[in-house]
């Protein structure tokens, strides 16, 4: 038996197949990490905050955030689109939960953050 004749006899054995399953499971795995990270991540919030977070009627609080992997990042109450990072200053009437929404294609993250007016 030759060189060649025995690395063929090699991988029809339990060893052999073993090796083989490994690698194959190995390349689909890493395929489809590279489609979820590469094609469509879920966005990430890396923040998002007021100060101050309790205001009195009248007063302002500023708005700031974070976010990294979205391709369109918006807040409620009328503020709308924004840029990734940013900040905004807002004036609440009464006790409001802002909400903001990273969207990266079908994946979205979101966060809520109440300020609080003292009546």
């Amino acid at each position: 038996m030759n060189y060649w004749e025995m690395q063929r006899s090699f991988w029809k054995t339990p060893v052999g197949i073993a090796i083989w399953s490994v690698l194959l499971a190995s390349i689909i795995a890493g395929g489809l990490l590279a489609l979820n990270v590469f094609v469509s991540p879920y966005p990430v919030i890396e923040s998002f905050d007021a100060k101050p977070v309790v205001v009195s009627p009248g007063n302002a609080s500023n708005l700031s955030w974070s976010v990294v992997g979205a391709s369109r990042v918006e807040i409620d109450h009328g503020i709308g689109q924004v840029e990734l990072k940013g900040f905004r200053e807002v004036v609440p009437s009464e006790t409001t939960t802002y909400t903001l929404m990273a969207i990266n294609g079908s994946r979205n993250r979101s966060r809520d953050l109440r300020i609080i007016v003292n009546v």
